[in-house]
């Protein structure tokens, strides 16, 4: 196989088995314009700058998928809200690690926006965290309780799963776990399922291998070893738990498994690459974004360099002041996502960001962080 070099020249010569540089130059203009306006779009929300948003392509046309309320995660992880609360809330708490991990797990697992405290049936996002401790030791009034916080957040209309991502998979092993657990082998499947199964890895040797790893590949390893657990989730999961202290591994490590958006995005910008060199792709765009046209103009807000902590350190250890290769493999995944909706309004509706948090004066979490 013919090997290819990076013209960065900041880490010296990067060697690799495709020639990346043979990208789809138009394409590569309109990404730049989508990060761009994602990037607008979050220092907006989080008062770094005070400017009008406008939903406009490089051409100057209105486009739906570049609308304010379509979701997009920003590739600088200290921009992802998710991210945020995951990192300064429940980072932060007074409960074992377990507990820690466990919360930082279901973010992703769930999806939407303050489904903590959906499933605690809470008002205070610093006050609504599901004990796994409990669950773990299978306390089951508690899991009845949290049974119940489901339903009510449903008559309240408070959903708990995320529009961005497909959980069928995280459901069917959640529900398999149980059926086995509870030696009930119809049971139909309950969102409650989810926390139960998550419990589970207290003493399947999940939380102490995860507790153990050096670096987002062996977080991923240990995760995908779990039924139900490919590599959408085990990438996800490895990288939104790395954003707690607790944890040795880090999001800029550099690995990575590229979802189906960023698939969709490698085979657009690179139509005869092999399949099995994707994750080339991602490593080439957080290597030689500049040189490539992808952060062209690109201004990152020296307010989201980093995340200060109550205790005066910085969240993480340096600055986010570009890409990384985790928040580079995001963006190519919600770049190809953007693509394959950007033209059709209702798909772009479905992608509003699904929040589980009451209509009081907290609706999101960017409000949360003020």
């Amino acid at each position: 196989m013919c090997a290819y070099t990076s013209s960065s020249s900041s880490k010296g010569v990067t060697m690799y088995n495709y020639d990346w540089w043979s990208f789809d130059k138009d394409l590569m203009l309109d990404f730049n314009h989508f990060l761009k306006k994602i990037n607008t779009r979050s220092c907006i929300n989080l008062g770094f700058i005070d400017e009008e948003y406008d939903n406009l392509n490089r051409h100057g046309e209105i486009d739906y998928g570049l609308g304010i309320d379509v979701e997009y995660f920003h590739p600088t992880i200290t921009l992802d809200d998710r991210m945020r609360y995951i990192g300064t809330v429940i980072a932060q708490q007074d409960m074992s690690k377990f507990n820690i991990l466990g919360n930082g797990i279901i973010s992703h697992f769930y999806g939407a926006r303050g489904v903590h405290m959906a499933l605690t049936n809470s008002t205070d996002p610093n006050d609504c965290f599901v004990d796994f401790d409990k669950l773990a030791d299978n306390d089951q009034l508690y899991l009845a309780e949290l049974k119940s916080n489901i339903e009510i957040a449903k008559t309240k209309k408070r959903p708990i799963w995320g529009t961005t991502e497909l959980h069928t998979s995280i459901q069917a092993a959640s529900r398999n776990y149980c059926r086995e657990k509870y030696n009930k082998p119809d049971r139909p499947f309950h969102p409650v399922d989810v926390v139960d199964w998550v419990a589970s890895f207290k003493y399947n040797g999940t939380y102490k291998k995860l507790s153990e790893a050096q670096n987002m590949q062996q977080a991923y390893t240990i995760l995908r070893q779990l039924p139900g657990i490919g590599e959408y989730y085990g990438f996800h999961g490895a990288a939104s738990t790395s954003v707690l202290p607790q944890m040795k591994y880090y999001h800029d490590d550099k690995f990575c498994a590229p979802g189906p958006g960023a698939v969709y995005l490698i085979n657009r910008m690179w139509p005869e690459a092999p399949r099995k060199l994707h994750a080339e792709a991602i490593y080439f765009l957080r290597e030689n974004g500049e040189e490539c046209g992808l952060t062209k103009d690109v201004w990152f807000h020296p307010e989201a360099y980093n995340i200060d902590m109550p205790d005066g350190t910085k969240l993480f250890r340096e600055k986010q002041d570009g890409l990384k290769y985790y928040g580079t493999e995001v963006l190519s995944c919600q770049f190809g996502i953007y693509l394959q909706i950007r033209e059709d309004k209702k798909l772009c509706e479905k992608r509003k960001v699904s929040r589980a948090t009451e209509l009081t004066d907290q609706n999101t979490l960017e409000e949360f962080f003020v």
